[in-house]
């Protein structure tokens, strides 16, 4: 019982920390109801349920992630808003090692994204969420 508690009291944390960074550039949205979706799952079938219904949770994380439908120009706006945020320390800091790690980091993210939603990256979707892709097709 205490920790269905605490598990809804965290998803409660990661879903307002979500919902806000729809508007928040630079705050990724889909993390935060990814994780809220475990945290709920593991709490409340009624909270899972409700989570799964929700139009943000349907448009970021299950057509987004689980169904690969996120359009290009919404990558290429991910993308971008990405790189104005790490061309901030990029220009205002002396460190070397910041300047030659942020373009990498920013080169592995856009990898990494395009390879997932073009299927060369886990053809079944991201591993861990197989467990709730499948009772999502169940409802």
């Amino acid at each position: 019982m205490v920790m269905k508690i605490f598990y809804t009291l965290l998803g409660l944390i990661t879903f307002t920390i979500g919902t806000i960074a729809i508007w928040i550039p630079g705050l990724p949205t889909t993390g935060f109801y990814v994780l809220t979706a475990i945290l709920w799952s593991k709490s409340s079938q009624r909270l899972e349920n409700w989570l799964q219904q929700n139009r943000y949770y349907i448009k970021y994380v299950d057509e987004a992630v689980f169904n690969r439908k996120l359009r290009l120009r919404g990558r290429l706006v991910i993308y971008a808003v990405t790189a104005a945020m790490m061309s901030v320390p990029f220009f205002t800091t002396d460190m070397l090692w910041l300047k030659f790690i942020l373009p990498f980091t920013s080169l592995s993210q856009i990898l990494a994204m395009e390879s997932y939603y073009r299927g060369y990256l886990w053809f079944d979707g991201i591993p861990f969420t197989q467990s709730m892709k499948r009772s999502n097709s169940r409802n």
